[in-house]
């Protein structure tokens, strides 16, 4: 009996391995990936019902992939993490994951975890069968959309003010805007994001 599909991110073989022999013993499917660039094609090739998801990877951290796959799913998703500060889990959580846990970790633990996580989930989406995928991102304006695409071809805030016939301190205000609602903390990451997501 398949109690559901997985995707597990995660680099670490040994971890892997755990992980993978914990959850196919209590009846789930494994899709394994160990990049990001990987867990973004495997995301979008199969029907999962659940990912978690390790914040350290070799090309791209697990925060950017969950930014990345709010943008498309609800989909619950589990971060696996080393980073143990309170800011860590906090940051994992507000850009959508469901649930953080800490490495070293009970296997047993987190199995009842992702059951938990399954379970409610599978209640919301069987409660509301007519509502739509959030978007846990705001929609940009079109005066945010035209400063990120200016962004993107490398202007400086003083270029973007001049072409948009804006004040210096209005175009910062844009700039901050976009962050917040993209997640990102800087101009790479946000023009990054936008490009994956096709903004740019």
């Amino acid at each position: 009996m398949n109690k559901g599909n997985i995707l597990i991110v995660e680099d670490d073989t040994a971890t892997l391995e755990l992980l993978q022999a914990y959850l196919e013993k209590e009846h789930y499917q494994i899709v394994i990936a160990k990049n990001g660039k990987r867990a973004l094609e495997k995301f979008r090739k199969y029907d999962l019902d659940l990912i978690l998801l390790d914040i350290v990877l070799p090309d791209m951290d697990g925060l950017h992939i969950c930014r990345n796959i709010r943008w498309q799913s609800n989909i619950p998703i589990i971060f696996l993490s080393g980073r143990r500060e309170m800011n860590d889990i906090v940051t994992g959580l507000d850009v959508g994951g469901d649930d953080y846990i800490t490495k070293p970790f009970d296997p047993d633990i987190l199995v009842a975890r992702v059951n938990a996580n399954l379970r409610r989930h599978r209640y919301l989406e069987n409660s509301q069968p007519d509502k739509q995928p959030h978007q846990p991102v705001e929609s940009l304006t079109k005066r945010e959309v035209e400063t990120l695409a200016l962004i993107n071809r490398g202007l400086t805030n003083k270029d973007i003010a001049n072409r948009l016939f804006l004040s210096e301190g209005t175009v910062k205000g844009y700039n901050n805007n976009i962050f917040q609602k993209l997640a990102v903390k800087n101009r790479t990451e946000a023009v990054n994001l936008a490009r994956e997501l096709g903004l740019l």
